[in-house]
């Protein structure tokens, strides 16, 4: 599984199974009645649904929009999150396909010949997408059109232990904190094996800090970029994080996201760059208070990668307006209101930011809310998958100064074809 889905996965809280029954998982994945074309029939979710978290937060949407509209009739199907991005093609040519399909921005593009352009559904119905987040709606934005809703967008942040800055007599970073700053402060909190900063392996993270400083690994147009001279130095400075600087030590190719996190929730080091989706798991974990800031930039100010996820409507569907209106009552104010609270996810309606901030400390949502004002969404293309494998062999020995950024970009661009 990739450092993208490993996220995904764990960001998935299991919250009960009572409303799995709603789901309607059992027979639906051989095609039978009431799929996607089907008249009066349940209207089809195809996604990831293999896992009981899965299909409990589906459940939960369900339940949501059903509260918006009792008339809704949604069944769910699908295999785990690492296999939907291959079967989601075959069950589209299947008999009886579904009619709602999940997509996350970053795949929206691989996926965009499967879902159908919604600006004229958006444009009947008088969906108000002035309210949903800039950066997702750009990420789910296909060859000039939109061809999902997302329901989540979520800024990567640094996490840090605000005992172990007090303790150091470090000032407590917020919504704007520069790269010199950061250092200075990982420096002081390292000492000798003990380090500031917790590194996973892969793509994720040093992609969400070349973004901090406006420069995409992947343009608008989904054209992959790692040689573009600016990326490399940037890439080159996170290595420096280690190999000059001394702040981290070298993640292993094998290391899981979770060796990073367990070693940030233990106490071992108090700086990790993640995903607020992991803010609950973290503050459940950790004996400490858990501060929120961006990841650092060199001005200092916010900027930031986001990673989300929402509802498109297969190509194929012959049922548009009424895939469009289950849309709407999943992603509506509520639902996501209930999302946030229930599993932490930063919602994409931007009234509904509030509900996640309920419960986490200090400025935590001044920092969100900073992040999501200038924000780009992950993109990725069809390869990723190999230049996330490919980082993820290669940049053990970028941070150890055995290869430098723009070889090892160089070697990933010449393997996946560019």
């Amino acid at each position: 599984m990739n450092a993208i889905s490993n996220r995904r996965v764990k960001r998935l809280i299991l919250t009960g199974v009572a409303g799995l029954s709603a789901l309607a998982l059992a027979g639906c994945a051989s095609g039978g009645g009431g799929g996607g074309g089907e008249a009066g029939g349940p209207l089809v979710l195809y996604t990831w649904a293999a896992s009981e978290g899965d299909q409990a937060q589906w459940a939960d949407f369900i339940d949501g929009a059903k509260a918006e509209d009792p008339d809704l009739d949604i069944s769910v199907e699908g295999p785990s999150f690492s296999d939907y991005w291959t079967k989601v093609k075959t069950r589209l040519s299947g008999a009886n396909p579904p009619c709602l399909l999940t997509t996350q921005a970053a795949r929206a593009q691989e996926l965009g010949d499967l879902l159908m352009p919604l600006d004229d559904l958006i444009e009947k119905s008088g969906f108000d997408i002035d309210n949903i987040d800039d950066s997702m709606l750009s990420g789910m934005t296909v060859d000039g059109t939109i061809r999902a809703i997302p329901y989540d967008a979520e800024p990567i942040v640094l996490f840090y232990n605000v005992e172990a800055f007090q303790a150091a007599g470090l000032e407590l970073p917020g919504a704007t904190y520069t790269r010199d700053q950061f250092i200075s402060d990982a420096k002081a909190l390292t000492d000798g094996d003990k380090k500031g900063l917790a590194l996973a392996p892969g793509v994720f993270i040093p992609n969400a800090w070349s973004l901090a400083d406006g420069v995409p690994a992947v343009t608008e147009d989904g054209k992959l970029e790692l040689e573009n001279p600016e990326f490399v130095e940037q890439i080159q400075s996170f290595f420096d994080l280690v190999a000059v600087d001394g702040v981290a030590k070298a993640p292993e190719a094998a290391d899981g996201s979770e060796v990073s996190q367990q070693a940030f929730t233990s106490g071992e080091v108090p700086m990790l760059i993640e995903g607020p989706w992991m803010y609950g798991s973290f503050a459940d974990a950790a004996d400490f208070t858990l501060g929120v800031s961006i990841v650092p930039s060199t001005s200092g100010e916010a900027a930031a990668m986001t990673a989300g996820s929402g509802f498109g409507i297969a190509a194929n569907c012959e049922r548009p307006e009424e895939a469009f209106a289950a849309i709407e009552a999943l992603t509506s104010l509520s639902v996501q209101e209930k999302q946030a609270e229930a599993r932490g996810i930063v919602p994409a309606r931007i009234e509904a930011l509030p509900a996640w901030a309920e419960g986490k400390t200090e400025g935590s949502a001044q920092v969100v809310e900073a992040l999501l004002s200038n924000a780009t969404p992950q993109r990725t293309t069809p390869t990723w998958n190999q230049v996330e494998t490919l980082m993820t062999q290669y940049g053990v020995q970028g941070y150890q100064g055995e290869l430098t950024a723009e070889e090892i970009m160089k070697t990933i661009t010449n393997s996946v074809g560019g």
